[in-house]
Formats: C-alpha cells, sequence, structure tokens
C-alpha cells in the first residue's frame, strides 16, 4: 500500500488526454445537453426591442452679452425636472391607451401597467469631450414598431415639455419682478412724499440752508445794532427836544409874568411835570430792557405807563396852545408860538420815529429768534433728513436693480417664446430596431458552453477519483512494490471490434450534434435571433 504521507505524483499531459479520452462521453453528452438546453432557452425566452432617440441640448442663438437668459438651471435639473413631469402617471396612461400597450395582461392592474413602462423608459446624459451636452430617450419593449414609435413619441414629449418650462419659467420671473416692482414702486413714491412733505414742513431750517441762514443771522444782528444806536440817537434828540421845549415855556412865562402863571394855576397844566415823568419812566424801562426780555411783567407795566404819560404830553402840549386864547383871550407872540409849534411838531415827529425804531427792533429780534432756533435746530434736522434720504436712496437703488431685472426678463421671455433660446434638437430620431436586446444569445451560448464542460469534467473528475483500477505500468511498481518482467497486450476479440466501431460512430454522431448546436448559436449571434428564425421560416415555407 503507498504511504500516504508520500508527495502525490505529477500529472502529466498525456495522461489527462489519455482520461479525457477514455471519459469522452461524460465530456460530449452533457455538453450536448446543456447546449440543447441553452439553444431551447433562447428560443423560447420573450424578445425586448430597444429604440433610442439622440437630442442635442442647443445653445441660445442669440449671444448671452446682448440677452441674457433667466432660465440658469443645469441641463441635469432640467431634463430630470421634464423626465418627472414625462413619466407622470397621467401622461403614462395615455401613452398605455395610445398605443395599446399590456393589451395581452387583462388582468395586471394599472398601477403595475405604469411601473412597468416606467422602468422600460431611460434617459442617458451624454457629454463629448468638447463640452456638447445631449442625452439619449430609450425605450424597451416587446414590438419593436410600438418602440420606436414611443420612442419618438418621447422625444416630442421632451422637446415640447422643454418650451413650455423655460417659457414658463421666463414669464413667472417676469410676472414676479413686475409684481415685487410694483409694490417698490409704491415704497418709493412713500418716501418720496414723507421726504417732500418734511422738506415743506422744515423750509428755511434744511441743512443746505444753514449757510444762508447764518448770512441772514448776522445781517440782522447788524441791523440790530443800527437800530440800537438810531434808538440811542432818537433818545438823544428827544431829551434835547424837550430840553428845549421846557427852556421855550419858562421864556414864555417871564414874557406874559403873572397873566400865564395864572393861567397855568386856573388851567391846571402839569406839562414840565408829565414831560419830566415820562423821562424819567422811558429811562428806567431803557434800563429794565437791559436785563429782561419785552415779556417781563414790570417792562409791560412800564410800558403801559409810558403810554399814558404820552398821552399826558401830547393832551398838555394842546391846553398849552388852545385854553389861553378861548379862555382869557391870551395871544402869545407870533414869534413864540411858532418857535413852540415847532418844537411840539418836531417832539411829536420824533416819538413817531422813536416808536417805529423801537417796533423794528421787535420786528428784527424776532426774526432773529426764528433764524436762531433754525440754525439750532440744523443739526437734528440733518440726522432726520439723512434717516429720510437713506431709506429714500436705498429702495430707489432696489427699484432701478429690480427695473433693469424687468427688461432683461422681459427681453428673455420674448426670445423664449420666438425659440430663440437653448432648445433641443433631435440628432437621430428611434429607428425600427432588428435585433432584440434580450434575450443575449452569446450570454446563453457561454452559459451553456461552461455548464456542460463543467458538469462534464466534474464528473470525470469524480469517477477518476473513486476508481482504484490499475492502468499503467508505473502504477503496478509504485503502488505495488512489484517489479514488470513482462507485458501481454490485449487480446483483440471481433466483437469487441465491433463495439469499438459504433461507439466510434456514435460518439462522432454526437460531436456533430454538439457542432451543429455550436454553429446554430454562432449563427445567431452574427445574423441576429429574428434574421435567423425569419430566414428558417421562409426555407421551410419554401
Amino acid at each position: 500500500m503507498a504511504d500516504a504521507f508520500q508527495p502525490p505524483t505529477q500529472i502529466k499531459p498525456d495522461q489527462i488526454f489519455e482520461v479525457l479520452l477514455r471519459r469522452r462521453w461524460f465530456l460530449v453528452l452533457p455538453l450536448c445537453i446543456t447546449l440543447t438546453l441553452g439553444l431551447f432557452s433562447t428560443l423560447i425566452a420573450t424578445k425586448t426591442y430597444e429604440a433610442s432617440t439622440l437630442i442635442l441640448v442647443q445653445q441660445q442663438s442669440v449671444p448671452t452679452e446682448y440677452v441674457r437668459s433667466v432660465v440658469t438651471s443645469s441641463i441635469n435639473q432640467r431634463i430630470n425636472t421634464i423626465s418627472q413631469q414625462i413619466l407622470s402617471r397621467s401622461n403614462l396612461e395615455k401613452i398605455i391607451d395610445q398605443f395599446g400597450l399590456y393589451e395581452n395582461s387583462k388582468n395586471m392592474y394599472l398601477e403595475d401597467k405604469v411601473n412597468s413602462m416606467r422602468k422600460q423608459v431611460q434617459v442617458k446624459i451624454e457629454r463629448d469631450r468638447s463640452g456638447t451636452e445631449a442625452f439619449a430617450i430609450v425605450f424597451q419593449g416587446n414590438d419593436p414598431q410600438k418602440v420606436m414609435r414611443i420612442a419618438n413619441t418621447l422625444a416630442s414629449f421632451f422637446m415640447d415639455e422643454n418650451l413650455k418650462v423655460r417659457e414658463a419659467q421666463a414669464v413667472g420671473t417676469s410676472e414676479f419682478l413686475d409684481a415685487e416692482l410694483e409694490k417698490t414702486r409704491h415704497r418709493l413714491e412713500e418716501r418720496e412724499q414723507k421726504l417732500s412733505v418734511y422738506r415743506t414742513k422744515y423750509l428755511g431750517g434744511l441743512p443746505d440752508e444753514l449757510e444762508t441762514n447764518l448770512r441772514t443771522l448776522d445781517r440782522l444782528q447788524e441791523q440790530l445794532a443800527n437800530k440800537h444806536a438810531l434808538l440811542r440817537e432818537t433818545k438823544n434828540a428827544l431829551t434835547l427836544m424837550e430840553t428845549q421845549i421846557v427852556q421855550a415855556k419858562k421864556s414864555a412865562v417871564k414874557t406874559h409874568g403873572k397873566s400865564v402863571s395864572s393861567l397855568d394855576t386856573e388851567s391846571g397844566f402839569n406839562g414840565s411835570e408829565n414831560e419830566e415823568k415820562l423821562f424819567l419812566a422811558e429811562k428806567e424801562y431803557d434800563e429794565l430792557l437791559s436785563s429782561y426780555t419785552l415779556k417781563h411783567p414790570d417792562v409791560v407795566k412800564l410800558g403801559k405807563t409810558i403810554e399814558n404819560l404820552k398821552q399826558a404830553v401830547v393832551t398838555d402840549e394842546k391846553a398849552l396852545l388852545e385854553k389861553p386864547s378861548s379862555t382869557t383871550g391870551y395871544r402869545p407872540a407870533n414869534k413864540s408860538d411858532e418857535t413852540m409849534n415847532q418844537l411840539v411838531i418836531s417832539k411829536k415827529q420824533l416819538n413817531h420815529d422813536l416808536e417805529k425804531v423801537k417796533h423794528d427792533i421787535q420786528e428784527i429780534e424776532g426774526q432773529m429768534a426764528v433764524y436762531q432756533s433754525r440754525v439750532e435746530d440744523t443739526p437734528k434736522r440733518e440726522l432726520e433728513l439723512q434717516s429720510l434720504k437713506r431709506d429714500y436712496n436705498n429702495i430707489r437703488d432696489v427699484f432701478n436693480s429690480l427695473l433693469d431685472r424687468k427688461l432683461e426678463a422681459e427681453l428673455s421671455m420674448n426670445m423664449e417664446k420666438k425659440q430663440k433660446g437653448e432648445q433641443f434638437r433631435i440628432l437621430d430620431h428611434a429607428r425600427l430596431p432588428e435585433k432584440p436586446i434580450s434575450p443575449n444569445v452569446k450570454k446563453f451560448f457561454l452559459l451553456s458552453v461552461v455548464a456542460g464542460l463543467g458538469l462534464g469534467a466534474g464528473i470525470i473528475f469524480l469517477l477518476e477519483f473513486f476508481d482504484s483500477s490499475i492502468r499503467r505500468d508505473e502504477q503496478i511498481e509504485d503502488e505495488l512494490g512489484l517489479t514488470i518482467l513482462a507485458s501481454i497486450p490485449q487480446l483483440q476479440v471481433p466483437i469487441d471490434k465491433t463495439k469499438q466501431r459504433a461507439e466510434i460512430i456514435g460518439f462522432v454522431f454526437v460531436s456533430l450534434y454538439a457542432l451543429t448546436i455550436l454553429s446554430f448559436f454562432v449563427v445567431l449571434n452574427v445574423k441576429g435571433l429574428d434574421r435567423t428564425m425569419n430566414f428558417i421560416k421562409m426555407q421551410i415555407n419554401f
């Protein structure tokens, strides 16, 4: 018995050839069986045809420097969007009814039909090295004529839907911008109205009028200083005039003597006293104005007193001129009378000028208060105006930007309506498929050959592994340890020769059958299943 731990004997190629030759039936028969089954499966398998339409994505014909398209989505996004719309349930139901699909599957639910057809449609995006984009619409089915028509129909749906999608996006963008533009226009008009109302309300106190207000204020201050100087001059002249009147009265008293004195006593004339009170009151009034305003109670009270004293002085002057002649028949000398009249007229004129100067001073002070308030409020007005202008400028910029985009959207919308934008163009229409893609003849052929040879080789290996027969001389020497002295050839009898001849003939027939099946597979793969079967039918009919 051979040692189990001895290394295995190396198998030679001639030994393998001898085993294959001896076990040739176990190699050929499984191959014939698998080839027969493979061919039968190929012939009875359901045929599936495929048709495709190649569509080119053509760029817009108008240069983008002149008109920009508002459709900014990529080709992949738009194809996915259009695919979802094309492969929707409602659209697929229309195609199923139009082409009469699944007529033989009456028990099949409509949802299953839609799902099955959705799986039969494929969209393949292709992009070459030059950057040109294209995509193919592929449809698979059992009827080649319907497959071709459905592929072309889906392609036309894609092209129409692309035009609708692009136009809808352009119109939607234009309408959106139009609505936003209208809203922004209303906001801009509101800001303009607020700005106009603000300028009207604070006219004269705006920041851009600050220099004018300052110059006006300087001019008013200069006028006020001149008026105060004129006021002092007028008061001095009035004081001088009052002194002259007093002196003239004293001269008249000396001239007329007792008659005048008795006249003064009887008529109650106290003009000198009233004039003196008026003079003192006006001096006190000027001192109060240097410390208080015109609305101070003491100033107001003293002003009323001055008005009363002025009226009393005017009354006294009239009495001095009229009462002597009417009461006593006294007539002053012409020269004294004329002088007194001139002095009284001059005093009245000075009083009038004094009142006018005071009134002018009050007006100038009121104007100065207004301009001073404007100058003081200028920083506040500037901040408020800047806030209003900032809001107005921001909204105006947004309005101008929206207006530009609206014009671009209208151009893009017109371009899409005239089909001058990016569009799909069919390069290759779907053609009638002549060769089915399923069943795959080459695949069935290879599987049959591999299965037959693998099955035969497995059987031969098992038989040889469990076979303990001695078939070679070296087995006697190696396994039994005996030396071969002589060898006798196998005796050949007539019946053995007959069996050997019959076996060879049978093997040849089986080999020819396998070769025929192999050749038929090759013809199917090269010529196509439909062409081969049609040729066979024609030969049979002939």
